[in-house]
């Protein structure tokens, strides 16, 4: 099979040629047979006219599965004052429909969780599912600015929309084994309810989808109290559904309790295509100093191989990185020593010992 491999801006070709070198021992090793086709879609490509957002999406169509490094440059903005590589990010996510975002949120082995009480890895154990095509951020592509002092952006809810981002999201918690603390399994509905007639909108539809899903427990939070809830008992959590940008934030706060944006990977999927993506950004003050933290690109692309049907490759992939962070080698960020290829070496020796 062959993948788009997108090498992204600052830290991103350094996390992704890991990624793509332990992909290669899978071949060579483990008869993965995945061919990545590397494409240099960053920042400065793109603004040197190399690559133009439909060429981009033209490209994407060609394969099912894509495997991104982050994209984004704070210093290369567009007239508007965003990141010209926005338009990439969302542009792939709308233009492909990939309109479930599914981060999962994970203490790991080897890693001390800023939360006192869970110190083992697995004791923090959910997902957030985070609706990827409409919410708020769908107003990127036509927010106004009006009279050069009034901005607006429009939230958009549909029925459709919401109807197939907590289908997904039942769906994924009957495969998953419920929260840590009870095993139940069952699926939180984030929103704002109380204030916008979207989120009350978006709790309606969801409710009426719950009823063909009685096997799951149901709950309701407003985002503000499920903020709360993620720190103090992350442990009841076991699938938190919820909008574009409430998950954006959620799952960036769901991060720090587990070690960091260093270790959040992410899958964007519809029904035919995935996108499998690290949740951090680009951090391009660390750029080609080789202490960045390849892990959220490595699972990223575990969860990229679990989706396409290679599950023990996945797990053996999975077990070869927790095995050398439970010996306590970790990059930088973690307190370790590790540089991003001599992690990246001992994820492969492991590997290969499997």
């Amino acid at each position: 099979m062959d993948i788009m491999a997108i090498t992204g801006d600052g830290i991103g070709p350094e996390v992704i040629n890991s990624t793509l070198q332990i992909l290669e021992i899978l071949n060579e090793n483990f008869n993965a047979s995945i061919t990545p086709f590397v494409y240099d879609i960053n920042s400065k490509t793109l603004v040197a006219g190399k690559w133009k957002y439909e060429k981009i999406i033209d490209e994407a169509k060609k394969f099912k599965a894509i495997l991104k490094a982050p994209i984004g440059d704070p210093q290369i903005r567009t007239q508007e004052g965003t990141e010209v590589a926005l338009d990439v990010v969302l542009g792939l996510r709308f233009a492909l429909d990939l309109y479930a975002n599914i981060r999962p949120v994970r203490l790991l082995p080897g890693v001390t969780s800023p939360l006192k009480k869970f110190t083992l890895a697995g004791s923090i154990d959910y997902v957030i599912v985070r609706e990827n095509s409409e919410g708020l951020y769908s107003s990127h592509f036509g927010g106004l600015i009006l009279r050069d002092d009034v901005a607006v952006d429009v939230q958009v809810i549909t029925k459709k929309g919401t109807e197939r981002i907590a289908e997904m999201a039942f769906e994924l918690a009957r495969s998953r084994n419920g929260s840590p603390s009870d095993k139940i399994k069952k699926v939180l509905c984030v929103d704002k309810s109380n204030v916008l007639k979207s989120f009350a909108f978006y709790r309606k539809i969801f409710k009426e989808v719950s009823r063909k899903y009685n096997d799951i427990q149901i709950d309701f939070m407003y985002v503000d109290a499920a903020a709360q809830y993620m720190i103090q008992y992350p442990d009841k959590l076991d699938v938190v559904v919820t909008e574009n940008m409430f998950g954006d934030i959620l799952s960036d706060l769901g991060a720090a309790t587990v070690g960091g944006l260093g270790l959040a990977y992410s899958a964007n999927l519809s029904k035919e295509r995935g996108m499998f993506e690290p949740v951090h950004g680009s951090a391009v003050d660390i750029a080609g100093k080789n202490i960045a933290n390849p892990v959220a690109m490595i699972l990223s692309l575990s969860m990229m191989l679990t989706w396409l049907g290679k599950k023990e490759l996945a797990d053996n992939l999975e077990k070869a990185v927790f095995t050398v962070m439970e010996s306590g080698s970790t990059t930088p960020d973690l307190g370790g020593k590790e540089t991003t290829s001599s992690f990246t070496t001992k994820v492969i020796n492991t590997l290969l010992q499997l």
